[in-house]
């Protein structure tokens, strides 16, 4: 049986308020780990060389990697505690030391769909500045950056689940969990939407607190899309 988003809400806020402390110190840690290892290699304006360039290219992908890592980490605390066994703050490293390759592989392969999938919207850009500057090109030119971004949000919704399905079969190959993760999302895209959608309030009232707010936001989120996972593969109905 499908969940409404109100019952998986319910079922987030009800983990969240006997876990807090440790879902908002991993979060903050998290995003500390991300800030410290970025911020030596920020891109340095103006007129940068093509070696900073490239530097920066190849470590905001690395950093990319093991944010994903971190953030895989942070989706097993969530798994765990939703299913009542014990979490610590070191399990956010987790996936360091335990097959971290799959998860990697998953990043670069999400990576790669999303780059295929922007190659229309950047040569009709090229062709619209170089070739035809009119009013018709520009129009064009919008409703393929329209259509590419739904598209997108399409093909992120469709994968959504596979860093879950990798955490929780061990036996399964990242390939297999793209497509179980299609598998799962045929019939829920839209649910999987609105339920996004429903966080926005709550997202922008965080954000005009400073970021103080998304200390509860972020977990609250993170939590229902646990949920969500767990309601779709038929673990909790």
């Amino acid at each position: 049986m499908k969940l409404t988003s109100k019952e998986l809400k319910r079922r987030a806020r009800g983990i969240i308020i006997q876990k807090y402390s440790l879902l908002m110190g991993t979060l903050i840690l998290s995003e500390l780990i991300v800030f410290i290892i970025s911020y030596p290699f920020g891109l340095p304006l103006p007129n940068p060389s093509a070696m900073q360039i490239t530097i920066w290219i190849l470590s905001t992908l690395i950093i990319s990697l093991l944010t994903s890592i971190l953030n895989t980490g942070l989706m097993n605390i969530h798994l765990n505690l939703a299913r009542g066994k014990e979490a610590k703050f070191y399990d956010l490293f987790l996936f360091f030391f335990w097959r971290p390759d799959r998860f990697v592989f998953a990043k670069l392969r999400l990576a790669g769909i999303f780059i295929l999938i922007s190659v229309p919207a950047c040569l009709v850009t090229a062709v619209v500045f170089l070739f035809t500057p009119t009013l018709i090109g520009f129009v064009f030119l919008t409703a393929v950056c329209i259509a590419t971004m739904v598209f997108t949000c399409i093909i992120s919704i469709s994968y959504s689940q596979v860093f879950y399905l990798l955490i929780d079969k061990a036996e399964l190959s990242v390939r297999n969990a793209f497509q179980q993760s299609r598998e799962l999302m045929k019939g829920n895209k839209a649910r999987s939407f609105y339920i996004s959608l429903s966080f926005l309030g709550m997202l922008l009232l965080g954000v005009l607190s400073f970021g103080i707010g998304l200390l509860w936001v972020m977990p609250y989120i993170n939590q229902t899309r646990t949920e969500f996972y767990r309601n779709i593969t038929a673990e909790i109905t």
